[in-house]
Formats: C-alpha cells, structure tokens, sequence
C-alpha cells in the first residue's frame, strides 16, 4: 500500500503577471487565513513556499502577528524558510544564492526557526553547485519540480550529489507543486488517476504529494476531503496530513537502495524548462550584474576595510541592499517573464538598490581619503578592494585649475600618464548666456590612465601636479586600416573584417568577429525562430573608423549602420526597412589578456534577437561555462534535437545554455573565452560561439511557438503585451575575448573579477564638487583615523575567491574560496597573515566546523574539485 503524504502550502510568486503590490494585498489576507487554519486546526502543517521576503512584507505592515507567527513556526505547524526568494539557479552569482540562504535563515531563526530543506519547486532547472550550498548551511534534503530529465531516472527519489561529494537526498514533485489540487478540486476518477500517476516513479511506499499552487488559498477542508478519498480508495493508498522534514525522516530510513545522480537539471522533457529565458529583458540583468559585483567585490570589503580604519560597518544597510537585490532574484523577477508594469517595479528596486551601493563607496572613499593625516589638496587615493595586488591601468576622472598635469608617486617620482580626454569646465554660477561667464571661474576635467601598483585591500596615494606644459601622449588617427595592439594581441580592421593576432600563440584569426540578426517569433519565457525568418550576417562594412593608442589603453572606433526588417511582416516580406545605428568599441590595455569590446546601438526593430559570433578554430563537441561555484561541460549538440516531439517533450531542447560570467570552448591546442556583463545566454555551433546580446519581444506568452508548441506560458488565456520588452531604444552591451594556450578557470574568474569592478578612487580637490551626487555636501573627518591592516593576499593562489565578508556576529572576517575544476585537486596551499590570529574553518552559515588555533600561516589542506572553503579569522 502506498501512503501518500498530503503537504498543504502555497507557492508565492512575489510577482508575475501582476505586481508585488498587488499579491502583497491577497498575501496580507491569505495570511490570516493561515494562522486561523493552524490555530483552530483546521490543518495540521502548512508550508509557506520555502521563502521569507513574504513574510518579511507582511510583519512590516502587520508587527503584531509576529508573536502568533513565532508559536506556530515553534510548534512546527508553519514551516517558513530557508530561503528570502524563490530564486533563480542560473544567471545570479553564487554569493547571492549564498546571501539569499544566509538572511532568510536569519530571519526565519527570529521567527521561531527554518525548515532545513533546500526547496526550489518552480525554479527553470537546477544548477549541479546545489547540492554543495545545501550542505554548506548543514541542509541534507532537497526538493525541486523543473528540469530532471526523464532518462536520467525512473525514481522520484534519489541522491543528487556533486563532484566534490556533497549530497542531498532529493525528492523531484511529479507533475509540478500543483497536483495535489486534484485532490481538493477533481471528481473522484481524477483524484484516483492523480494518485496512480504520482505514486507511479515512487521507490517506496512514501509518496509526496503538494497540496497547493501559485497565490492559492488556503485549503480550509483538507480534513475531510482527506477523509473521504480514504473512504474510498483505502485498499491502494493511505493518505495523511505531512510536512516535509516528517516525509525526509521516513524517507531516509529506507533510502538505502535509492539511485545516485550528478549534474545539472534543464530538460524540457517532462516541463517546460525555459532553456533561452536567459536573454529576456538583458537590460535589467545587466543592472543585476553590476550591482551583484558592486556589493561582492567592491562594498563589503571597503566597509571592512573602512571599519578597521574606525568607521564602523553598518551591517543593517548592506542587508536592506541586498534585500533589494535578492526580490528581483526571484525566478520570474531575473527571468523578465512578467508584464510591463511588473518590470518597472523591478527596474525600480534596481534604481534603489545602485543608487546606495554607489553612494555608499562614494561616502566612504571620501570619508577616508578626508581623514588621512597629512593629505592635502589634489592627493589621489587609489583604493584596491580586491584580495589580489592590481596592476592594471587605473583611468581616473580628476579636475585641475591648470589644463596640464603631472602624477607623482609618494617617493615623488613622476608616474607616466596617458591623457585620454581633457574637458574645459566652468565652476561659477551659471547664467543664460556663456558671455557672462568669468573666465577665471573656469577649470578642467582630465579623463587620465596610468599604473600604480596596489596591494590587496588596501589604499595608495599619489600626488596631481599642475604644469604650464605638457606632451599628449594619445595618438588619435581615422584610418581606413585601423591598427591596435598590446603585449597580448594586434587587432587590424581593413575592409569591414577584423584580424586578430595572438602574441602568445603565434597564430592569426581572419574575419573572426561579426554580428548576427534573426526574427524572434517567441515571447518573454522563450526565443523561438519566426515562422518567415532570415538570419543576417551584420558585418562592419564602415569607413568611420578612429584609432586612439596610448601607453595604456588603445582603443578603435568604428560607427555604423546595419539595415534589417522592421518587424515580423517585413522580415516575412524580406524587407530590410529599419536602420540600427551602431557604436562598436575595442580596446586593449597595457599588458592585459583581453579584449574589451561595447556594443552600443539604437534598436528599432521589433521581434527580433542580435549575437555576438566568435569564429574560433576550436575543434571540440562540449563547450563550458561558469556556474555558482564552478563550471560545467555541456554537450553542443542535444541527442533529441530532431526527435524531441516524438518523444513528447515539452519544449526543442535547443543547445542554447546560460552562464553567468563566462562561456568557453577550448581543446588542446587553444581556450577561447567570452567574458560579459551581464549577458547570461551562449550557444556553439560548429566551432562559433554564439553570444545573445539581448532579444526583443512584444508579449508576456504566446502559443504555437516553433520551439515550444502548445499553449502559451504565463497566462494561457489571453495575450499579455509587454511593448518595453522590445528594448527600443539605446542599449549597451559589454563583452571581452580572452584567447590562451590552454583552459585554466582561476584565471578566467580573476581575470573577470577585475573587468567587472573598476577600482575606487578619490581626488582632494574642491573645484569639482559634483563628481558624485552627495560630493556637494559637507562631510566631518574622522577624529583619529586608524592605521591600515593588511588582511590578506592571494596574488599566487590556484583558488578562486568568491567573498570577503564581515561575520554576522561582527568578530570575524569570513573569506571563502573555491576551487572550480571539474576533475583536479587543489592541495597544499597557504595564507599568509601579518600577524597571530584565532583560525577556523566554519560554513556557509558561519557555523564553526574546524579550529584551527591561533596561526600566522593558515594551511588550507585539499580541495577536491569543485570544494567550496570559508576561513575565518579573529578580528
């Protein structure tokens, strides 16, 4: 006999179709409706969809429920947590889910404590670090609906693990968090089929069954439905009130014969998956990206660094940032599949959330560089919030009342400078007239670049000296052969192709670079070809070429425009009716391995997709991307590609993957790789790689598409416009190349960490006071700035760091790092600290799990592959 466990809950999509605003008026209702039910019995248990945020939402309106909240959860009849949002697995950097999972635990501890289960039921398919999160906050069990595929195993319950043994026992909803509504809704002949199909793939006799779906109510006549359908069906099926960690429980206890599996989960075979969702709306997932990088790999550190100098960490304000953050993480929120009005809120909280990250950097690299004993006017403070020593080319905005300038490093030896823009300003009051203006009153912008080494986590000074005189040392030239090069690579662009020299390698790669443009008949879940669709090759076929070379950073110009269909009737007619202007810029800085490109153009087509193409010579049949903390091999060609509706699969599994910084194909004689600012979403088709720079589309969900038949997603029952998801207008896209010898994925990860987050600076100086929006204001010095103390370095290490973070309790700094191989072992290495201090080994809560003593040289032992690590030391 099958006992089916009922668990009663409710999935809360924070927004969707419609705004946060307006499902927080049905959570603040349905909510009470909770806490009735459990409090009269009514139900037993109820399960509050995994997520915190709701909660959160509704205690700030209603504080006086948080002591009925608190029994409940106490009494284990609500079960709330771990998570603050249903997230996304896939284009959100590793240390959000880390920071998702660490203050909805927070939270949900103050509320009477967290369910210990890593539940993601309807996020677009799983990502293989999963495992090794969950175990990293002490979580053993695991369940998720979206993307197991149905060869993998026939059994609904099994081990998932990852590569460096992290395993959770996992149980995979059939047909979604929804069918147990079934049971509440069906005639008795659906309850009995619902039955027989979820106890079909069950290994035991335990079977899971949800109760609940999106924004549903609560169930209020569980009991007695539970009752009669036993009535009924007693001689197959037992069925009861659950909740999960009671389900786990007896799970585990006959688990012992359950399948092992690895890996990621995004198959369309059994649900829709999604597999292109990573290119809808790429401007707010490109706000997501600099403001992820921003807080991980410029915020916290500073506020470490600026604590220890004696300006105290707020703690409070970095949270109610991420908080912001992590809303918009939601999987439909990062997924852009919502309606306009749902978009601008999210874009808003966006606006919020950049808004006092930068300004928060802003008001601490003044408050700091003010403070220093003995600065004076016209100092530069260079700020290095990374735990590497920098030595790329710092460029720098800095304003002068002479129009020349020298920098001079503190022994006053003089720095060689490239001036890249020089910008005369006027500093009085302005007037309608320019003629009215003093001309004394006048002062200069220089946009410069230079090198000045700088030690991890730390600050150096340098000196601006006005001169009556000075060499340019920018060579700008319009060249019909534009030419630029570094110690890395030549780029040549004659003819419309660019060439592409790689020094170390010693090998040219004709006509390697160009543009493509298709239809997209699809919506904002998923990109699907138009039914009349032409793919056009857009080369730079330009003459408005300029070259600007310098000691530091040399850059090429070319600006253009490239004709193409209007909208779907002319790309049917094959009309090429529209013109997309387009900015197209490379640079190379001195000594660096990449190239840096940006896209700028003014979309006006409606419905269509535009990649970046790559023609490498890269002979391989799996290309790689990053993942949360580590990499993936993936296929470039999917088995089912031509059987997949035979075989009745929800969606074509198309070779179209995510990544969340990088993409890469390599085999043994060369390693290309695509870095990006938030672009999310890659494909390799016979030795190109193909990389989504945005997509535009006019509707929430439409049917029929050729990739994915049958009904719309979203809303099934009425077409949903969403006009701004057609991203008119200008857009910018950010990009770099790396070419090498060979895949090494700690340095693609460094390399990336540092084009990701320019380093902070401030100038001494009160000719400019808008440098920033709050530079106006006065600010007070500290009263007794602390000396600087060196935390740590990982110049020489085969790690990636991940984060350097201030412990929750505020005593200790937390560093984490992993090692992202597939296949090697990380072994042996040190970190080397100035002085004595208290080390231990603690989790991803920051739990202690090993001390080590009170060390200088802090040894790190192994990581296997794919080990993620947190040190923490004693402050």
């Amino acid at each position: 006999m099958k006992k089916i466990h009922v668990v009663a809950h409710t999935h809360w999509d924070r927004e969707w179709y419609f705004s946060d605003n307006e499902a927080f008026i049905q959570f603040s209702y349905h909510m009470d409706e909770v806490i009735y039910a459990l409090e009269n019995n009514e139900l037993d248990y109820y399960y509050l969809d995994g997520q915190l945020s709701i909660l959160d939402d509704y205690l700030k309106v209603y504080p006086e429920k948080e002591a009925r909240i608190i029994k409940l959860v106490t009494a284990s009849k609500l079960f709330i947590g771990p998570w603050y949002t249903q997230m996304d697995e896939f284009v959100v950097a590793g240390e959000s889910v880390v920071k998702n999972l660490q203050i909805g635990i927070d939270m949900s501890k103050r509320l009477g404590g967290y369910t210990s289960l890593g539940y993601l039921p309807d996020s677009f398919g799983q990502g293989k670090d999963m495992p090794k999160i969950y175990n990293g906050f002490g979580i053993q069990d695991a369940v998720f609906w979206r993307g197991m595929p149905s060869g993998v195993t026939k059994s609904r319950e099994f081990y998932w693990t990852a590569e460096d043994g992290s395993k959770v026992l996992t149980i995979n909803i059939r047909n979604g968090y929804y069918a147990g509504v079934t049971l509440v809704e069906g005639d008795l002949y659906q309850k009995k089929s619902m039955l027989d199909l979820v106890s079909e793939d069950s290994s035991t006799e335990i079977v899971t069954l949800p109760v609940g779906g999106d924004q549903r109510a609560v169930d209020r006549n569980l009991k007695a439905i539970i009752q009669e359908v036993n009535e009924q069906f007693d001689s197959e099926y037992k069925i009861e009130e659950s909740n999960y960690p009671h389900i786990f429980n007896l799970l585990r206890a006959r688990a012992e014969n359950l399948p092992t599996v690895q890996g990621e989960f995004m198959s369309g075979s059994v649900s829709k998956i999604h597999r292109s969702i990573y290119s809808s709306r790429y401007d707010l997932k490109k706000l997501n990206d600099t403001i992820e990088n921003r807080l991980i790999f410029q915020l916290e550190p500073l506020m470490l660094m600026a604590d220890d100098l004696g300006i105290p960490f707020k703690r409070e304000l970095l949270d109610y940032i991420w908080k912001l953050l992590l809303k918009n993480h939601a999987h439909d929120s990062i997924g852009g599949c919502n309606t306009d009005k749902t978009n601008e809120m999210i874009l808003a909280r966006y606006k919020e959330a950049d808004q006092l990250s930068y300004s928060t950097i802003d008001y601490l690299v003044r408050k700091i560089s003010e403070s220093i004993e003995g600065i004076k006017e016209n100092d530069l403070i260079l700020f290095n919030t990374l735990p590497y020593t920098r030595t790329d080319p710092y460029v720098v905005e800095v304003s002068t009342k002479l129009e020349n300038i020298k920098l001079f490093d503190e022994n006053h030896s003089e720095l060689d400078i490239q001036v890249i823009s020089t910008e005369k300003v006027y500093a009085g009051e302005v007037r309608r007239s320019e003629s009215d203006y003093d001309e004394s009153k006048y002062y200069y912008i220089h946009k410069i670049s230079f090198i000045k080494e700088t030690l991890p986590l730390s600050y150096r000074i340098v000196t601006i000296e006005e001169q009556n005189e000075m060499i340019d040392n920018t060579d700008r030239t319009d060249r019909e052969n534009a030419i630029i090069e570094n110690d890395s690579y030549k780029i040549s662009f004659a003819k419309g192709k660019f060439s592409i020299l790689a020094k170390d390698q010693g090998k040219m790669y004709e006509n390697c670079l160009y543009m493509e443009e298709s239809g997209d008949e699809g919506d904002t879940y998923d990109y699907s070809p138009a039914y009349h669709d032409k793919i056009h090759q857009l080369t730079f076929d330009t003459t408005d070429a300029s070259v600007q070379t310098g000691s530091f950073i040399s850059t090429m110009t070319l600006k253009g425009s490239w004709q193409v269909p209007k909208d779907l009737n002319a790309r049917k007619e094959q009309n090429l009716n529209e013109v997309i202007d387009y900015t197209f810029t490379l640079s190379l800085s001195k000594s660096s391995k990449r190239i840096d490109m940006k896209l700028k153009i003014n979309n006006q087509a409606l419905d269509h997709r535009m990649r970046f193409v790559v023609k490498t010579p890269v002979e391989s049949q799996v290309s790689y991307a990053d993942t949360l903390f580590g990499i993936v091999e993936r296929n470039n060609h999917d088995p089912h590609i031509n059987d997949w509706k035979e075989l009745g699969w929800k969606e074509e599994p198309t070779e179209i993957y995510p990544m969340i910084h990088y993409a890469n194909i390599h085999d043994t004689t060369a390693s290309w790789t695509v870095i990006s600012k938030g672009i999310k979403e890659y494909q390799v088709i016979d030795s190109k790689m193909y990389i989504t720079l945005f997509r535009g589309v006019g509707f929430l969900g439409r049917p029929e598409l050729l990739r994915r038949p049958g009904d719309a997603s979203g809303n099934q029952f009425r077409y949903i416009p969403t006009p701004d998801s057609q991203l008119l207008g200008t857009l910018e896209m950010e990009f770099s190349l790396m070419i090498a010898e060979e895949f090494d994925p700690v340095k693609i990860q460094k390399e990336y960490q540092q084009y990701s987050v320019a380093s902070p600076y401030y100038q001494v100086q009160l000719l400019n006071r808008f440098t920033n929006p709050i530079q106006y204001f006065q600010s007070n010095k500290i009263d007794q700035l602390n000396s600087p103390k060196e935390i740590l370095n990982l110049d020489n290490s085969n790690l990636v760091f991940s984060a350097l973070e201030l412990s929750r309790d505020g005593h200790r700094i937390n560093i984490r790092l992993y090692n992202p191989s597939l296949v090697e072992q990380v072994v042996n290495e040190t970190i080397l600290l100035k002085d004595k201090k208290n080390v231990s080994f603690v989790d991803l809560k920051g739990d202690l799990l090993e001390s080590l003593g009170n060390i200088n040289e802090i040894p790190l032992g192994e990581f296997k592959p794919g080990e993620i690590k947190t040190v923490s030391i004693e402050r």
